[in-house]
């Protein structure tokens, strides 16, 4: 037996369009597809700074999780405290003593960012909003947010309070994937309440198409950044961006991010689950070939140049031995793209073979060692 290495080039016949270079005026950034899990752009996305109002979207998602998993509804009402009423910043103007439904406070904290709603919903759920921000670390380890940490519901600064562009992109998708009837919430452009009207804080619900969230922040510490993401067909893009100078620089910084994202990048199916990949000549079996398919399906995302020019290589061993279990691996197929992890698929058998008899296995071996087969077609 020897093993076999096979390289092949695949190529894709595309239109002359070039990947240009992206960058971004933000301190921080990154751009993941949301279906892929990839990153297509990153600037600084472990450094940790402060989230500012970006720390409502955990405050959604723990009252979110309340919602789906417990008999808490939104039309529950949460008596509004002092401490709530004082916060300053940006306000849903909560009154002292008000009882303000679930559904009142979720719009309140992602239209209009307001952090007294964000303290009067974080001391409904928790008793107090310390404890409320233990909840929310729990919360943020389970989603794999390792370089955060949250000491307020509302973002306000605290020293030790503090996350990063990448943590709160996979906090995004997690909003957008464990609650996707919920997360309605982030499209509403305005909400009314006590009589005044605000419109949504994230402006590009109404510049970038397809956007459908999230939530904007700011601190001076931080600067302007933005927690967004939009849909177009059937993709999904997600963008976190931090340390812009200006709301008008969040916005145009953002939007060129996702706007090149979908202009400059697409999915594509590199190997389908069961695809036949090669067929193998069997040693000694009672069928002489066998097919070797794909183990799993593999769908990337990548840039016009990427896709261009992909290197694939395959390794098994030929002839293959019998006899052969259906579904185990004899070989796997090697894909490597330029500015990506290689990717590895392991190559299992079509269908099982089994042995020939005995007296057949001479007369066989002769065969296969004088002709390349082992038994006739």
């Amino acid at each position: 037996m020897k093993k076999l290495f096979i390289t092949t080039l695949i190529s894709f016949i595309l239109f002359s369009s070039k990947l240009y270079a992206i960058d971004t005026k933000a301190e921080q950034a990154i751009v993941m597809d949301f279906d892929t899990n990839e990153i297509l752009f990153e600037k600084n996305s472990n450094i940790k700074t402060p989230p500012a109002s970006m720390t409502k979207i955990m405050t959604v998602y723990a009252a979110f999780d309340r919602l789906k998993n417990t008999d808490l509804s939104i039309e529950n009402e949460c008596i509004v405290s002092a401490k709530a009423y004082k916060m300053g910043g940006s306000r849903t103007f909560l009154e002292i003593d008000d009882k303000v439904s679930i559904d009142e406070l979720l719009k309140g904290i992602i239209i209009q960012s307001g952090n007294d709603a964000s303290v009067a919903l974080a001391e409904c759920l928790a008793g107090t909003e310390d404890d409320f921000a233990k909840l929310m670390n729990v919360y943020a380890k389970k989603i794999g947010m390792i370089n955060s940490n949250f000491l307020n519901s509302s973002g306000w600064p605290e020293d030790d309070h503090y996350s990063t562009v990448y943590d709160l992109a996979l906090l995004s998708n997690a909003v957008i994937r464990d609650f996707p009837a919920l997360y309605l919430y982030f499209s509403d452009k305005e909400f009314t309440y006590n009589g005044i009207n605000q419109p949504n804080r994230n402006k590009l619900l109404s510049s970038v198409q397809g956007a459908d969230g999230l939530k904007t922040g700011f601190t001076r510490a931080s600067g302007w950044g933005i927690a967004a993401t939009a849909k177009r067909d059937d993709r999904r893009i997600t963008a976190v961006i931090n340390g812009t100078n200006s709301s008008r620089s969040r916005l145009n910084e953002a939007s060129n991010l996702i706007n090149w994202a979908f202009s400059q990048t697409s999915q594509k199916l590199l190997v389908d689950e069961n695809q036949i990949i090669v067929e193998v000549d069997v040693w000694l079996g009672n069928k002489p070939r066998v097919n070797l398919v794909s183990s799993k399906k593999i769908v990337s995302t990548l840039s016009f140049d990427q896709i261009q020019l992909i290197k694939s290589s395959l390794e098994y061993n030929r002839p293959i031995e019998a006899p052969i279990s259906k579904g185990e691996v004899y070989g796997k197929l090697l894909i490597d793209i330029n500015g990506k992890p290689n990717i590895e698929v392991e190559l299992i058998a079509q269908e099982s073979v089994g042995s020939i008899n005995p007296i057949s296995k001479v007369f066989a071996a002769m065969k296969y060692l004088i002709f390349g087969s082992s038994l006739d077609e």
